[in-house]
């Protein structure tokens, strides 16, 4: 049995004729062979007719045509018809649309019939074939087959001359600026005064014993009589005799800083003779702690010194150090003539901890270690009492 479909809108009509294999008055039952395919267009005595590759060609060059005019993206269409596209749509010079059509007429003779469309007639013909794509009763096997463009065939957005000012204000801004960088004059690199010289013009030992020991200041009664006695001269035995261990202690910082060979020394020594008035840390668990956390740490370093070719002393090396409840370094002292010597080869003076007022005394509590730095990299600490220090 035979059955039609009839897509009607005011400006084109589409008719499409086959067999169905169900009752024919049922609506829903399917076509299974396109008969016939008519296209036409009310006012005008234009029509278009075919077969099933007539109505194929037909919807996918209509929906080609109309995705290129709605996205502005011109889509590669063939400009005459071929046997592979019997149906085209160009556009014309005076805003028509032409479709071109290769039909077969009572004959068997091929023919091709070209209808101008308006815009009106184009979009009802889309819509028409928006109808018959969505029917599902009509042809379910129809579907239309959508595939992207290629890069070559989109549009740029801007024209290139618009694309290239932004790339040419770049470059001409960036040739300004090395020009202007170029006469700028190089600023002049002034190097900083080292720690050691820093600390050296904070406190100087010899400048301080010097003042003390020498001279009286000019004015005073002893430099305006010529018969009195110079205590710098005449040095007294018994009291020498008499000195206590604190005295030693600062005989011993003194002998500490007049070496310029150590990192630091001055520094170092006076911070650890700011300690006589600190606390002794008298935990034994916090002394155990601190006593592994100061030795994982010269270990460390001492490793590192050893890789970069610094550890290099042959006899022990034997310091007095001061460790603060943190596990800082507050500061350290030599006791045999090898520390001494070989203190730059140590990392104590990159480990200690130099105050910036090194004169104001510490109140926090501390703990002493005597350190011994074998050659072979093994540090050995142990706790002292201040009473044994001293």
């Amino acid at each position: 049995m035979t059955a039609q479909r009839q897509y009607i809108l005011p400006n084109c009509n589409l008719i499409v004729e086959g067999l169905v294999t169900g009752d024919e008055a049922d609506p829903t039952s399917p076509l299974t062979v396109v008969l016939n395919t008519e296209c036409t267009f009310p006012g005008t005595p234009d029509r278009l007719s075919g077969g099933r590759e007539f109505l194929n060609a037909l919807v996918k060059t209509v929906s080609d045509y109309a995705q290129s005019l709605l996205s502005g993206v011109p889509y590669p269409i063939a400009t005459t018809p071929t046997a592979d596209h019997p149906v085209i749509l160009q556009p014309t010079e005076d805003h028509r649309h032409q479709l071109i059509a290769t039909l077969t007429d009572a004959n068997g003779a091929e023919m091709q019939q070209a209808i101008a469309l308006n815009t009106v007639q184009l979009f009802d013909l889309v819509e028409a074939v928006d109808q018959l794509l969505a029917d599902a009763f009509t042809l379910p096997d129809m579907a239309l087959q959508v595939t992207p463009l290629n890069r070559r065939h989109a549009r740029p957005a801007e024209p290139v001359a618009q694309r290239v000012i932004p790339a040419a204000v770049g470059v001409s801004a960036l040739a300004v600026a090395s020009v202007l960088l170029f006469i700028v004059p190089v600023p002049e690199f002034e190097p900083q005064r080292s720690d050691r010289e820093e600390q050296s013009e904070l406190v100087d030992p010899n400048t301080t014993n010097g003042a003390d020991s020498g001279a009286a200041a000019p004015g005073s009664d002893e430099a305006n009589d010529p018969n009195a006695e110079s205590t710098s001269a005449t040095p007294d035995p018994s009291a020498d005799a008499e000195t206590d261990p604190g005295t030693e202690a600062t005989s011993e910082t003194s002998e500490l800083t007049t070496s310029e060979d150590v990192a630091d020394p001055v520094a170092a020594g006076i911070a650890l003779g700011r300690l006589s008035t600190a606390p002794a840390i008298a935990d034994d668990d916090l002394l155990a702690d601190l006593e592994t956390e100061v030795t994982n740490t010269l270990e460390a370093a001492l490793e590192d010194l050893a890789d970069d070719g610094g550890l290099a002393f042959d006899d022990a090396l034997i310091y007095r150090i001061a460790v603060s409840t943190e596990g800082d370094i507050l500061g350290y002292k030599y006791e045999n003539d090898a520390a001494l010597e070989n203190v730059d080869r140590t990392p104590l003076p990159q480990l200690t901890f130099i105050p910036i007022d090194v004169e104001q005394a510490i109140s926090e509590p501390v703990a002493q270690f005597r350190l011994t730095l074998q050659p072979d990299g093994t540090v050995e600490l142990t706790p002292v009492e201040a009473t044994d220090a001293e």
